[in-house]
């Protein structure tokens, strides 16, 4: 019985915690890389303008040389070609801004859908069940057999309103059988961040006791709806009774 109490609590812990850990991971890859390659470009675009004026002043303060040596053609062409060479890199600096402006407003519009997404699965509750069913000690004033579970809400929001449906069976029903079948329902009321609430069970002694000697199984169907901001969301689960031990194991749970 412990141990579905943990691997309960663990599934739904596991599931949010790498949700928000690969949204975070993403969140910062791509902030990161953008802004890198933007502080990149800006750097080279500013540094361009003052390269050429600190040329002109270099070659201005130089002595004239000769015509006869023909240095004075060749630094002119030297010069020239140099400003020409950064002319070109100007312009394919500006063009690769450009190109990650592009990129970047397209990653802040993933990156939206990413904050969204995480909006999603973080800030919402997330109700299951913190303990298997349990037997309570004494029976009902009905001669019924009355068990327990308790209900956790493991998220970061409230849950305003909890709707609690359950049915016995003598077999092993479906998932459907909320949709079609006649079943107990309870409103257990709003449900804070790591609050718990216990639901209790009735089961006829005359069931209990034939599944004690062998004559006929019993099947509890559990099924819990909550409303938050974001919508509905709901945790499903069918147990078996052990007549041996005195306890229920789960046969299938589901979220929906």
């Amino acid at each position: 019985m412990e141990s579905n109490k943990v691997e309960i609590e663990n599934n739904l812990k596991s599931r949010q915690f790498k949700k928000s850990n690969l949204i975070s991971n993403l969140v910062v890859s791509s902030k990161f890389r953008s802004i890198l390659m933007l502080v990149l470009m800006a750097i080279l675009i500013s540094t361009v303008p003052t390269v050429i004026p600190f040329l002109h002043r270099s070659n201005a303060q130089e002595p004239a040389p000769s015509l006869e040596s023909g240095g004075g053609v060749g630094q002119q062409l030297t010069i020239e070609n140099i400003e020409k060479y950064i002319a070109v890199v100007s312009g394919i600096a500006e063009i690769g801004v450009v190109i990650l402006l592009y990129k970047t407003v397209k990653d802040f519009a993933e990156l939206a859908k990413v904050s969204k997404l995480q909006t999603e699965v973080r800030f919402r509750p997330w109700i299951g069940p913190s303990s298997g069913i349990l037997r309570m000690a004494e029976k009902s004033d009905t001669d019924q057999y009355r068990y327990a579970i308790s209900l956790k809400n493991f998220g970061e929001v409230p849950s305003s309103a909890v709707t609690a449906l359950s049915a016995i069976f003598s077999s092993l029903p479906t998932r459907e059988i909320f949709k079609k079948e006649p079943v107990s329902e309870f409103n257990l009321g709003p449900l804070l961040p790591n609050m718990e609430k216990k639901y209790w069970i009735f089961i006829d002694t005359e069931k209990i006791n034939k599944s004690v000697n062998g004559v006929s199984q019993v099947f509890v169907a559990l099924y819990f709806s909550y409303t938050y901001v974001g919508g509905t969301s709901a945790y499903g689960t069918i147990s078996q009774y052990d007549g041996k031990n005195d306890t229920f194991v789960h046969r299938d749970m589901w979220l929906d």
